[in-house]
């Protein structure tokens, strides 16, 4: 039995969301919470005590292991749960979706610093900078045009078949988009047909945002300037 506590918005926890749509896992038991309520409690103080971060995504096992990172989530549940693969099928395939998961991954590390140093959402949390802010989306869009440059005209992000890849990848962009109001860069053709393509998957729909902080995040490109 494995336990998932989970949030039902944000890029870190719809990864795990949109993962477990598409993998449909059986022996996995998901409670997802609509939004964090601190003065409600939600998610309780238990489950934020599983681990040292206190937020979610949460995986317990019924041995009563704790992870509490996405990415390691999704490689714990695939490593238990190997079918269906959700790695690629070939070394090749697998190099290639590590490799896009990373970009990703690094991607949003940049798209995170913009966000929260250079929008309004960001303000009196930490310290505003509108430089760092310009040199992260710089950063950010760089890191979609060199998937651009990966990608072929396959179904999915990184080949024939749905994997981690689309996963990670659909999590970011939508965030990005329904969030902050930050588009695909124009240059970046095929990323944008895969993202219209995959958004009609069950597994991308779009979840509800608080509308006070979504108010504060959007437009996130006119808040600090940037043009692609």
């Amino acid at each position: 039995m494995i336990e998932i506590f989970n949030f039902a918005f944000g890029p870190y926890p719809q990864r795990v969301n949109i993962y477990l749509a598409e993998k449909r896992p059986e022996g996995v038991t998901v409670t997802v919470y609509t939004e964090p309520d601190r003065r409600a409690n939600t998610p309780p103080p238990e489950i934020q005590a599983l681990t040292p971060m206190g937020s979610l995504p949460i995986l317990r096992d019924a041995d009563g292991i704790v992870i509490g990172q996405s990415l390691a989530i999704l490689d714990y549940i695939e490593d238990t749960i190997p079918e269906p693969n959700m790695r690629g099928n070939t070394p090749a395939e697998r190099a290639k979706v590590r490799q896009i998961v990373h970009m990703f991954d690094e991607a949003f590390t940049f798209f995170g610093l913009w966000a929260r140093h250079g929008s309004a959402l960001g303000q009196g949390v930490v310290r505003s900078s509108r430089e760092l802010a310009e040199i992260c989306a710089e950063r950010y869009f760089g890191q979609l045009l060199l998937t651009e440059m990966l990608m072929r005209k396959e179904p999915f992000i990184a080949g024939e078949d749905v994997t981690l890849a689309d996963c990670v990848a659909m999590a970011m962009l939508q965030y990005a988009s329904d969030f902050y109001a930050v588009p695909i860069p124009p240059e970046c053709v095929k990323l944008q047909t895969w993202f219209d393509r995959f958004s009609q998957r069950p597994s991308a729909k779009r979840p509800s945002y608080p509308e006070e902080q979504r108010g504060k995040a959007f437009g996130l490109m006119d808040q600090t300037g940037v043009r692609f």
